[in-house]
């Protein structure tokens, strides 16, 4: 009686034949092609709202965010180069703090939900002008989405509109072209040896 391993080791061997290296090749170039094509993007992306835009406010000016948020300048003390500010959620006084140049405030909920830096205060006869710069924003998974609202395109800087399309530039795949090339020559690579064997 033989055992079950002699028994699979003296079953047909079948050789590979070219078809099956062809199909195998073109099965798998179109795999990494599937792959490639399937949008790199990440939990982070999705949840961002504002990515390190700049905001200008002046003395008793509000802004206001997605979701209810809204950052007020209650005073400027420009010989300290320091800010009063205060963060509301829909009327309801979240944090107040004193801002330095370079200082942020941040706000977490469970985790981060606003980062604001104070950038520059500028001042003037008329009055203080605070930057804060960068400034971001993220879903705050415990309040309902935004609306989108097409019209924040005509409300942004042309800075705003340079960093979104350099965005949408770095969203593209890393190494696609790579990728593509180095199936290509492997593609012509394979016909070319395969060529010079059927003229042996």
């Amino acid at each position: 009686m033989q055992d079950a391993a002699g028994i699979a080791n003296k079953g047909p061997i079948r050789k590979k034949s070219p078809k099956d290296l062809r199909n195998i090749i073109i099965t798998l170039v179109l795999v990494l092609f599937l792959l490639s094509s399937i949008p790199a993007v990440t939990c982070a992306e999705d949840e961002l709202l504002l990515n390190g835009t700049g905001i200008f406010l002046t003395t008793g000016e509000s802004w206001s965010f997605d979701q209810g948020y809204q950052l007020r300048v209650k005073s400027v003390n420009p010989a300290n180069d320091r800010v009063w500010v205060e963060l509301s959620l829909n009327g309801e006084i979240l944090h107040e703090g004193i801002l330095g140049e370079g200082e942020s405030l941040v706000y977490s909920h469970n985790r981060e939900i606003l980062n604001i830096t104070m950038d520059t205060i500028y001042t003037s006869p008329s009055g203080e002008l605070v930057t804060f710069k960068p400034v971001y924003q993220y879903l705050d998974p415990a309040l309902p989405e935004p609306e989108v609202n097409e019209d924040t395109e005509d409300n942004q800087s042309q800075d705003d509109m340079a960093g979104d399309q350099s965005e949408d530039n770095s969203r593209s795949i890393p190494g696609f072209g790579i990728m593509i090339a180095s199936i290509v020559l492997t593609t012509v690579k394979y016909y070319l040896d395969r060529k010079g064997r059927d003229k042996k």
